[in-house]
């Protein structure tokens, strides 16, 4: 009976511990999220120095498609095809690269057109190029899917897996082949303890800062999760998360898988934000493969998030009304003593504040014309806090109709805005349009003479460039904000990180600078 207690008592330590070290590590990811900026751009940084190498040789060309892989599959492409004419073992290299990277992105028969230009893999590469072959021929066998293809595919796949461990048996002098080969043979076999065993002697011969730490750190997740070990699966998948923000890739494999398990754990917000983070990854390597896995787990995660909200906003509807009710008791107790014509009046003062501001803000605009940009500015943080002051006193006044007050008044800020940038800028729709491809060019609704996307950018060209201000003023999230700023740059003709200083330049040969 003492044992069986003592046993009990262990598994919940045990359990415990890990659900403990689940939430320290998932902290981690909540901040390391929220400065995958930073490790984007000092990724960028990084490249750029490499590009700017005198003379810049093809072996940094190679480098540099090969730190592009990770972060954006269309530069990598490039940078990769411009040496299928250099010499070898570079060409080598290349193809090998160009096989793995379409491999990534879902792109599987172009890898096999770019895999046909291989003719002799040299010594040294062979085990990498069976290695993406493999991955290559398994990745469109699980794409396709006729019977028979799959098959044939299937089958060519393992014949490659075949060779690379064949290759890996004639490197176990080595000591991380030795490894590779262990791992490699267990997990086909089914031995994931063994499996495991060996992933962890891998993971010990690799930085904890390294995309091949982050690699190996998800396929461990992959193996508890196949030994039954939810926990510890979870823990892992995070790991591999955090080291891909670290490592500014946005090629992520871990990160929506993150996303899924909160999702499953009940956490809906936190689910909502890492499946928003993976898919603007996705959207910024450009992977259709990593956007077909992603998007119908973020399609469940919004809506559920959606529904949250709306739960969220039941109850917090029925406490306002309870609350208000209470209030409005006081209220009447209060007015036996306080004098209603002094209470009007101070709302009326209110309202003469807020009307003097806003009568002194277009004064302002019809004043100085080589400041215009600074008074519409002014003038929409004017009107937004006029919008949301009426709205609070409509509330507090117990008014039902506040929503649909909010929604009319937004409406008439809208037109109001729009009527006003358009005075200065007349050919502005146009002039943004012609920045965009064709396909993605856009057309305000009837009634309106710009759309949201428009208005964003329409804000930065005045000279506001958070999204959190430009959220602030046009009462959307920033996060929304956000995500309209990248798929719009995403849809630019030209480059597109040079997208938002050509929206600047729109009207500046008609406009006092």
């Amino acid at each position: 009976m003492r044992r069986i207690l003592v046993s009990i008592v262990c598994s919940l330590f045990v359990a415990t511990s890990v659900a403990t070290e689940l939430d320290s590590l998932l902290s981690v990811y909540d901040n390391e999220v929220a400065r995958s900026e930073i490790y984007i751009g000092y990724r960028l940084r990084t490249m750029d120095s490499l590009r700017h190498i005198a003379p810049f040789s093809e072996e940094a060309m190679l480098s540099l498609g090969e730190e592009y892989s990770s972060l954006q599959s269309d530069s990598a492409r490039r940078c990769l095809y411009s040496l299928l004419d250099a010499s070898e073992p570079l060409r080598s290299q290349a193809i090998i690269d160009l096989v793995s990277l379409y491999s990534k992105v879902g792109l599987y028969r172009d890898g096999m057109i770019v895999a046909e230009q291989m003719s002799v893999v040299p010594m040294h590469l062979r085990t990498y190029y069976f290695d993406a072959m493999f991955k290559l021929y398994h990745g469109a066998s699980d794409q396709t899917t006729l019977p028979a293809e799959k098959q044939m595919l299937h089958t060519i796949a393992h014949q490659w897996q075949d060779s690379l461990l064949c290759e890996l048996r004639q490197l176990t002098e080595i000591e991380f082949f030795r490894m590779l080969y262990g791992y490699q043979s267990a997990n086909i076999s089914g031995d994931y303890a063994s499996a495991l065993l060996y992933n962890d002697s891998i993971l010990s011969l690799l930085d904890e800062a390294s995309h091949g730490y982050a690699i190996n750190a998800y396929r461990r997740a992959v193996l508890y999760e196949n030994l039954g070990n939810v926990e510890q699966h979870r823990c892992w998948l995070v790991r591999a998360a955090i080291t891909d923000v670290r490592c500014g890739i946005t090629d992520n494999g871990a990160s929506w898988l993150v996303a899924q398990e909160c999702y499953e754990r009940g956490e809906i917000e936190r689910a909502y934000n890492y499946i928003d983070y993976s898919l603007t990854n996705a959207s910024y390597f450009n992977a259709p493969q990593r956007y077909i896995q992603t998007h119908p787990v973020g399609h469940i995660i919004s809506s559920s998030r959606e529904q949250q909200q709306r739960q969220l906003s039941g109850m917090m509807m029925v406490v306002i009304v309870v609350g208000a009710f209470a209030m409005l008791l006081l209220v009447i107790l209060l007015l036996y003593y306080i004098n209603r014509k002094q209470r009007l009046a101070q709302r009326n003062a209110e309202i003469s504040r807020i009307n003097e501001q806003l009568q002194a803000a277009n004064r302002s605009l019809e004043e100085a014309n080589h400041v215009k940009e600074q008074y519409i500015c002014r003038y929409l943080e004017v009107y937004s806090d006029y919008i949301r002051r009426l709205t609070t006193m409509a509330r507090k006044a117990g008014e039902k109709d506040s929503s649909a007050f909010m929604d009319r008044e937004m409406d008439n800020f809208y037109r109001s805005f729009d009527d006003t940038f358009l005075s200065l800028y007349g050919t502005f729709v146009q002039d943004f349009n012609a920045l965009l491809k064709e396909e993605a060019r856009l057309t305000p609704k009837p009634g309106e003479r710009m759309t949201i996307e428009m208005r964003i950018f329409a804000l930065i060209l005045l000279g506001i460039n958070s999204s959190a201000k430009i959220a602030e003023l046009l009462c959307y999230s920033p996060n929304t904000i956000s995500n309209y700023r990248v798929r719009i740059k995403n849809n630019a003709l030209g480059d597109r990180d040079t997208f938002e200083d050509r929206v600047r330049l729109i009207g500046s040969h008609t406009q006092d600078r």
